[in-house]
């Protein structure tokens, strides 16, 4: 489904875009219309929307994991760094060109395709080219919400509790969540609506990518025991409740402050102070780095000492007859590992090694 996708889609919203944009004229308002707002508005208002476009990304930040775990290759990923922002800003730009050249046509500026596509509708002629056009989009729509959405959830949700759900229960419970509960709808009324929800969003995925970054890369220094990732009982617990209070922190403390932005956003009418109007609109960037900053000292004052393991165990050191080479965490042919040769059955952490012969 995913390649089909690929393959159709980008011609459609190529095509939709050239044909609105010499329907009308090749001229569009957007592009000559002089500027509305001036000084600290106008920088406000471009935080505002950077933030909104940064809630976006933030989905993918927290959720490539679930996919880029089964890449055949340590590196297969590098490519997602230049080609995810490349097609997210053509994408854009090409809902520029055609919401202006639909304000010329039409004079109103259509920021979805569906209200472009609703528009054939009168056109003689336009009804196949409705028909296989909202198709195609509906087709991007689910891909979109299944890989973004409901793969995420359905392994979150699993992990909460495994005895009862899978991913299969997860993804139909976040259809069902996500399809009627939260009302999208209303989400996607309007551009504005939309903007509004996205800079709301990013305060809830900021924190968890500043955390995921910063205990991969700061704290653990890329040395994880992969099999104890796993067990519900190892070094990953983090105390008697299961629960790294040390993340909690850095969550809460970094969320409550933009708690009465996003009231503001749900509820024009709720007065605000400018400046919590104005941390708000920098929600993302602010997120990102005080979880990080909370997160590494509560790490470096409060350590959790089992979960810091000298090199990374990768779980193919308990494979019989399979020689890992733990620095670049994959199975090797040769067996060495440092200068040195780890044989089957044998682990490079005692720590780990007890846990994994209780199991």
């Amino acid at each position: 489904m995913f390649w089909v996708k690929t393959v159709l889609l980008p011609p459609v919203a190529i095509g939709m875009t050239v044909w609105v944009a010499v329907k009308a004229g090749g001229n569009g308002t957007f592009f000559t219309r002089p500027a509305s707002v001036h000084g600290a508005e106008r920088a406000w208002l471009w935080l505002s929307s950077m933030t909104s476009i940064t809630g976006g990304y933030s989905t993918l930040a927290v959720n490539i994991p679930d996919f880029s775990r089964f890449s055949k290759d340590p590196k297969a990923q590098y490519w997602q760094m230049p080609v995810i922002p490349f097609f997210k800003t053509m994408v854009a730009l090409m809902g520029i060109v055609s919401a202006s050249a639909a304000q010329e046509i039409w004079g109103t500026a259509y920021w979805t395709p569906l209200q472009i596509i609703d528009t054939w509708m009168d056109t003689s002629g336009g009804r196949a080219a409705a028909f296989f056009c909202a198709s195609i989009w509906l087709l991007g729509q689910l891909s979109v919400n299944i890989s973004a959405n409901a793969v995420s959830f359905a392994n979150d949700v699993t992990t909460l509790a495994p005895k009862y759900i899978n991913v299969r229960r997860g993804s139909v419970l976040v259809a069902f969540v996500g399809g009627w509960a939260l009302c999208p709808w209303i989400i996607v009324a309007s551009g504005k609506a939309f903007l509004n929800f996205m800079s709301a969003y990013a305060i809830f995925m900021a924190p968890m990518a500043g955390i995921l970054f910063t205990d991969y890369w700061l704290v653990k220094h890329r040395r994880y025991d992969v099999p104890a990732l796993y067990d519900p009982r190892g070094i990953y617990r983090y105390g008697r409740y299961g629960t790294n209070w040390r993340a909690v922190v850095a969550t809460f403390v970094t969320i409550i402050p933009l708690l009465p932005g996003l009231a503001n956003k749900v509820n024009p009418n709720l007065k605000l102070s400018a400046g919590l109007q104005n941390l708000f609109t920098f929600n993302w960037l602010y997120g990102f780095f005080l979880s990080i900053f909370l997160y590494y000292f509560c790490n470096l004052f409060f350590p959790a000492e089992e979960t810091l393991i000298p090199r990374i165990i990768t779980g193919f050191e308990y494979l019989e007859g399979v020689e890992v080479d733990t620095e670049a965490g994959s199975p090797s042919l040769d067996g060495k590992i440092g200068g040195s040769k780890v044989e089957a059955g044998t682990h490079a952490s005692p720590r780990s090694s007890s846990q994994v012969q209780d199991r």
